[in-house]
């Protein structure tokens, strides 16, 4: 009783903030910055695009630090930049989707329901779109074709956050991260389909590994708990995931085996000493390195988890002004990086948990503004592991 309480409150701050996308933000005016609900940066760090609470398209010049107003009528949860490609993808209010180059120029557009969160392949070709109920379909039109349809329980309304959708470098496989528990998480793929319309409560909204072009389900990968981040290597070998219970853990892409859980920030490595009796389990902080006095996020609570070069990747806690420097071999926390506070970056709202991105091949790191319509650039310098803000853009 008390979590269906919770949802219904989330769900009327969402209605009263304006974040359902395609309504205009008639909180916002002009004078009132409109943050940045969804950035996305391009493969090569130099481009970011953004779509804000009022609608705006942004398209960030990082490399020449200008801006430009692509659009004033987009979806707020739509800007994508196509990994890979120059070339970026936004829907307007009318549910159509444009795919458009650095030139301005539309490429291709088409109509599509209401997308919260989209991901396109290089070869401009497999579209991927989730809708508010978290359910998954590719393509469009007649072509349009369910991934994921097995219930509307958890979705955006009852959680608060996107279904984060990653697409694997090679277009290949999909993955889904959303909402974690452990029931649901470790029922089997053969037993439970992910296509059941007239179910209500999804089996596939924790971190799940789809084949492509098939869309069928591959691993569903459990331990996480709640409001649930995870993404995938830039070489496509491991997937990172965290969630708002504080557990997180690196997997092997390929075969969707565990390969560690990753360490408390605060009690080193759980041990859990071949007993399901967790009274007999114990910690080892062997290692640990102290955390900042300021770190804030007790709880380890993860916003969101980008990779920032190969094999090294951030994790964000929430309300936290600190990226936890992770390398996937380990499963201690290498650093803490301090992302600032003046201006402070999105790290208080699951439901802005993609207004951040990385381009792991040029270490570059950008993030919305927590209160601002700007957005805060950083460059990751991987042989000394720091990081660097080198752009405060409004």
């Amino acid at each position: 009783m008390i979590r269906f309480c919770v949802w219904i409150a989330i769900y009327l701050l969402l209605q009263l903030t304006g974040c359902r996308p395609g309504e205009p933000d008639t909180l916002a005016s002009k004078e009132t910055p409109s943050i940045p609900m969804v950035v996305s940066v391009s493969a090569d760090g130099r481009y970011a695009v953004s779509s804000h609470q009022d609608n705006r398209l942004i398209l960030w010049d990082i490399e020449n630090r200008t801006k430009e107003v692509i659009a004033e009528n987009s979806n707020i949860y739509s800007a994508y930049f196509v990994k890979g490609r120059d070339v970026f993808i936004w829907q307007d209010l009318d549910d159509v989707i444009y795919v458009q180059n650095l030139g301005r120029e539309i490429l291709k557009s088409f109509e599509n329901f209401s997308t919260y969160g989209h991901v396109l392949s290089a070869d401009l070709k497999r579209y991927v779109a989730s809708d508010a109920n978290w359910n998954v379909f590719s393509g469009n039109g007649e072509n349009l074709q369910p991934i994921k349809q097995d219930g509307t329980s958890p979705s955006f309304y009852g959680t608060g956050k996107l279904l984060n959708l990653t697409m694997s470098p090679d277009a290949e496989f999909l993955l889904s991260s959303g909402s974690g528990l452990d029931t649901r998480d470790n029922k089997s793929i053969q037993k439970t389909p992910p296509i059941e319309p007239e179910q209500i409560f999804s089996n596939y909204a924790g971190v799940v590994v789809w084949e492509m072009p098939s869309g069928q389900p591959l691993f569903k990968l459990p331990g996480n708990s709640a409001k649930t981040n995870a993404t995938m290597s830039p070489d496509g070998q491991y997937v990172v995931s965290g969630c708002e219970g504080g557990s997180s853990f690196v997997w092997s892409a390929e075969s969707g085996k565990l390969l560690h859980q990753v360490a408390s920030l605060y009690h080193g490595i759980l041990n859990r000493n071949n007993t399901e009796d967790y009274e007999k389990w114990t910690r080892d902080k062997r290692g640990l390195i102290p955390t900042p006095e300021d770190l804030g996020g007790r709880n380890e609570a993860t916003l969101a988890i980008k990779f920032i070069d190969q094999h090294h990747y951030l994790r964000f806690l929430t309300n936290s002004p600190y990226a936890v420097l992770f390398h996937v071999d380990n499963p201690l926390p290498l650093k803490y990086l301090y992302l600032g506070r003046n201006p402070l970056p999105a790290v208080r709202d699951y439901v802005r948990n993609a207004a951040m991105d990385t381009a792991p091949e040029a270490g570059i790191l950008v993030m919305g503004q927590q209160y601002g319509d700007g957005i805060l650039v950083y460059r990751y310098d991987s042989e000394k592991q720091k990081l660097e803000r080198v752009w405060v853009a409004e």
